[in-house]
């Protein structure tokens, strides 16, 4: 308890700080040296578009050497996980339409590029997890163009053979036009292809797709990879749950087979009642689509900041999303995140008001299980629309000689961003960066917040405050939010016995206790903890 005592001392102090950034990096330093969450599967996670982070070579692309150039710079932000957007070879800027699964595309680097990456992760103590493509390859992908060949040779009373082409059976084909498929130019033939005509879908069902799939999932994880995000999990099979539960539970198991302590996290964007359901599949992790994007619980709530009907909302969403899930699988790890590659920015979703930027951060990061960060939300950069303008070149200065070309087509790039660029940001102590910063060293120094069960706590999630507890086996402690541009009172009475261990606030301003009042300020986030 007493380097308990000592590492929460140091965190109070990170709101008390009105100088200069040099002091923050002194806390920060404190922090870390006192120690950590454990090394497990709960992960402060950063979302990488490796086209549009970083360039190394000046070609105006990024690069996987790029990458590894700012692992000194994810690790100060407290990043302890990495997931790497496709990078292998394709026809695309985006790259989901995969090429060849055993390879890494030119324009990213070489295999050797990886190699060091991941090597230099594995030294650092960051898991890197990959994207894993498998709803659909591309079209120019070997199997895909074997059955092409195949089938325009194919006399036209003549019925496709397994024997003769065992690709027939790779992909979901038709002689009949339906929704969701395209012709094979120069035969009679349909195939499935509900994302575009360039995605062929696989047939999941088959056994040999399936052996493919194993293969390709035991080369990545013996090159370093710990484990996959699951592209389009909900589209396996189109309109069919129970077929893609099924899907997701033999990944699962074959993925744990393969690496024991392998970490999948899938993408099923869906209700909360779905992904309930999804979990019985016995996945790791689903991404919490119904916390997440502008029509998202986070966002709801901020929109109606001040108003109390809708802040109280908050903390029994909580409440209700962690006890469904339990049900469906009790051993699931949360995946909150704000934003990703398919959303708008988060920035965009609050009107580039800084202070509701600042709090959604927190309210992602205090989440239980493992946080995702969209590279660039650390910063407030802002963008939606098409595609590639929510993956634009990440903002390391107003001179942009760190950054890399749009990727096209059509990337909308703004002259600048409302909040400034990192280094900008990095000389502000209370820019949205340094805000992240200190959000995310709570996070990993009490990992009650992100292992523990959530409940809301009714006697406190009064007013504009939303409170919830969390509890990890004998860790509890209580997280409150002034969810509101004006000062709120919590009444601590019936909690004599808790002490104010740390704060965040938007602006230095710390919270104020007067009798058995608790004053917090604006958009302040406070921590609870017993006196033991």
């Amino acid at each position: 308890m007493k380097t308990l005592g000592k590492l929460l001392c140091l965190l109070m102090a990170l709101t008390l700080l009105c100088g200069c950034t040099p002091s923050v990096e002194k806390d920060l330093e404190r922090i870390s040296a006192l120690g950590d969450s454990p090394d497990d599967l709960y992960r402060n996670w950063y979302e990488i578009f490796v086209y549009s982070f970083c360039d190394s070579n000046g070609d105006g692309i990024g690069d996987l050497r790029g990458v590894q150039s700012k692992l000194d710079y994810l690790q100060d932000l407290g990043i302890n996980g990495i997931w790497l957007m496709p990078i292998h070879p394709s026809s695309s800027y985006h790259k989901y339409n995969v090429s060849d699964y055993y390879a890494v595309d030119p324009a990213y680097g070489t295999m050797e590029d990886l190699e060091a990456l991941l090597e230099d992760c594995e030294q650092r103590g960051i898991r890197v997890i990959m994207d894993l493509v498998v709803n659909h390859c591309g079209r120019d992908h070997l199997w895909f163009a074997k059955l092409q060949a195949y089938l325009c040779g194919l006399p036209a009373d003549e019925v496709p053979r397994v024997e003769d082409c065992p690709y027939v059976e790779y992909f979901n084909l038709s002689t009949e036009a339906q929704a969701g498929y395209g012709q094979i130019p120069g035969t009679r033939f349909y195939y499935e292809c509900r994302f575009s005509s360039s995605m062929p879908d696989l047939n999941l069902d088959n056994p040999a797709v399936r052996q493919e799939i194993r293969e390709i999932m035991d080369f990545w994880l013996k090159k370093g990879f710990r484990g996959f995000r699951l592209d389009a999990a909900k589209e396996y099979w189109t309109g069919d749950p129970e077929k893609n539960i099924e899907v997701l539970r033999w990944i699962q198991n074959t993925a744990k087979e393969l690496q024991e302590d392998a970490y999948l996290v899938a993408e099923v964007w869906d209700t909360f009642g779905q992904l309930t359901e999804y979990y019985r599949s016995g996945i790791t992790s689903l991404f919490a689509f119904p916390f997440a994007n502008t029509d998202g619980k986070i966002v709801a709530v901020l929109r109606g900041a001040g108003n109390p009907s809708v802040v109280s909302t908050y903390a029994t969403a909580l409440e209700k999303a962690d006890r469904a899930y339990l049900s469906s699988n009790p051993h699931y790890i949360d995946a909150p995140f704000l934003a990703n590659h398919d959303v708008g920015r988060t920035a965009g979703f609050v009107s580039q008001d800084e202070n509701k930027t600042k709090l959604a951060a927190a309210m992602n990061l205090f989440m239980s299980g493992s946080s995702f960060v969209y590279y660039g939300e650390e910063i407030g950069m802002t963008g939606s629309g098409n595609d590639p303008s929510k993956r634009a070149p990440m903002y390391w200065n107003e001179a942009r000689d760190q950054g890399t070309t749009a990727p096209p087509p059509e990337c909308v790039v703004p002259e600048s961003y409302p909040f400034g660029s990192l280094e900008e940001q990095q000389k502000e102590a209370y820019s949205i960066y340094n805000y992240y910063r200190r959000a995310l060293a709570i996070r990993k120094a009490l990992p009650v917040i992100s292992h523990g069960r959530t409940t809301a706590e009714l006697p406190l999630n009064q007013g504009c405050v939303s409170a919830q507890r969390k509890t990890y086996g004998e860790e509890i402690c209580i997280i409150l939010m002034n969810i509101s541009p004006d000062s709120s009172v919590a009444d601590l009475s019936a909690y004599r016995d808790w002490n104010l261990s740390v704060s965040l606030t938007v602006d230095g301003k710390s919270p104020k206790e007067k009798g058995t009042d608790l004053h917090l300020p604006p958009w302040s986030v406070v921590i609870l903890t017993p006196n033991t």
